[in-house]
């Protein structure tokens, strides 16, 4: 086995995890009060993701593959969408690790309201970041692990028949 297959052995499992953790955050709903401990959460497994995932892309020789756009949200915005939204995947991962500013966006679950008491109930829906060289631009949490868990994970199973993850 050789180092650079373990390496990507490696970047894929750990890739998968933190996308499992973003998809199961960008799902779910949260009482408001909640929002800086899950913000928090969610933050820190992106990253992680998006760095892993950036060096599956770089290992795996997919960056220059064409992936379908990760403009995809688990749920229709009636109001305030943020605009300037990333469809490109592999841009996306490249803003997250450049990022110069970041801001955590959520929308408001009117639809499916599970903590009645709460301020508000609040679903993880997006970011917006911004690079020394582009400006804001919004990135959805569910666009972009999808785009991993069911687009790049089988092309590199496809690529890589042997990899073991």
């Amino acid at each position: 086995m050789t180092n650079i297959r373990r390496l990507g052995e490696l970047h894929v499992q750990t890739a998968r995890t933190k996308a499992f953790r973003v998809f199961a955050f960008a799902g779910a709903v949260f009482p408001g009060e909640w929002s800086n401990l899950y913000i928090e959460a969610i933050t820190q497994d992106l990253l992680e993701f998006a760095f892993h995932a950036r060096r599956v892309n770089q290992i795996c020789d997919l960056d220059t593959k064409k992936f379908s756009s990760i403009k995809v949200l688990p749920v229709v915005i009636s109001e305030n969408d943020p605009g300037n939204w990333v469809e490109n995947y592999d841009w996306a991962l490249n803003r997250l690790m450049h990022a110069r500013e970041f801001e955590f966006g959520n929308c408001h679950s009117d639809h499916r309201i599970l903590f009645p008491n709460a301020e508000s109930n609040l679903i993880p829906l997006y970011v917006k970041v911004a690079t020394d060289q582009r400006s804001m631009e919004t990135i959805s949490l569910f666009g972009l692990v999808n785009c991993f868990l069911c687009v790049v994970i089988p092309e590199v199973r496809r690529r890589f028949p042997n990899w073991l993850f």
